[in-house]
């Protein structure tokens, strides 16, 4: 199963499973173009 956490500030967001898949398949769908991809953990940070 899969997890997706966000944190801002360090204090985790509560996501709903559908808003959990939506980034998901998002994020898998970006990264999966780039060379290089391997499937596993991905981790992304922004600072804003």
């Amino acid at each position: 199963m899969s997890k997706v956490e966000i944190k801002i500030n360090g204090k985790e967001v509560e996501l709903n499973p559908f808003v959990e898949e939506f980034i998901k398949n998002t994020v898998i769908g970006m990264v999966s173009t780039l060379r290089g991809y391997e499937k596993g953990k991905i981790k992304i940070e922004v600072e804003d």
